[in-house]
């Protein structure tokens, strides 16, 4: 119901993001812990995760009005950005599209062919207490310039945007799943495995 309610204030406090190849089934609940091919990426910068969703539009104008007589959308483009502190080679992997990887007394990260593309399953967790909100997303892919500094004062980071992509038949290009109850969430009680955050016991009836 509309109107102040101060337990519908989300504050996701924490969180995890996990990618997977394209392909990847989604997720359909948030109680079965993420298992390969999905991988957690690790630390977050504390910015957290920023989605953008936009709305491009064109007006249709008569020669009789000063006011459009109609709009009409030409795309809904949306992003997902976040800052990784972990530099190793699966963020380097999905920072970069990619690129084969050798072991052996050392080891060599070559990157992929120039052009070429990689798309990916992405997941991300909001944890509010007892709450998650799981954001998912079956096709996105990486846009924009990927920078990183090498300083005496600071971590390596690696700040991604990601684009996402039109879905695979019968798929939606992103969904949510949430166990909060002002959602209309019915579970009595569940445990959850969440990336590095380890087993909690989650009671999320009776607000």
């Amino acid at each position: 119901m509309p109107g102040m309610d101060a337990t519908q204030v989300v504050v996701a406090g924490t969180g995890n993001v996990y990618a997977a190849p394209e392909g990847t089934a989604l997720p359909v609940d948030i109680v079965t812990p993420l298992a390969s091919p999905w991988v957690d990426m690790g630390y977050v910068s504390e910015d957290g995760v920023t989605f953008t969703i936009s709305r491009e539009s064109e007006d249709i104008n008569a020669w009789q009005s000063m006011e459009p007589v109609r709009v009409v959308s030409t795309s809904e483009p949306k992003t997902i950005g976040f800052e990784l502190l972990q530099f190793e080679p699966a963020t380097v992997q999905l920072a970069l599209r990619g690129g084969t990887l050798t072991t052996g007394p050392v080891v060599k990260w070559v990157p992929p062919d120039p052009g070429a593309s990689d798309i990916r399953a992405l997941v991300i967790d909001g944890i509010d207490g007892d709450e998650i909100f799981r954001f998912m997303f079956s096709r996105v892919q990486i846009s924009g310039d990927v920078e990183w500094n090498l300083v005496r004062t600071n971590a390596i980071r690696l700040p991604l945007e990601f684009g996402v992509l039109a879905p695979t038949e019968g798929d939606p290009p992103w969904a949510i799943l949430t166990d909060s109850e002002d959602w209309g969430a019915t579970a009595v009680a569940a445990a959850a495995a969440n990336g590095g955050n380890g087993e909690r016991a989650r009671a999320t009836a009776g607000k």
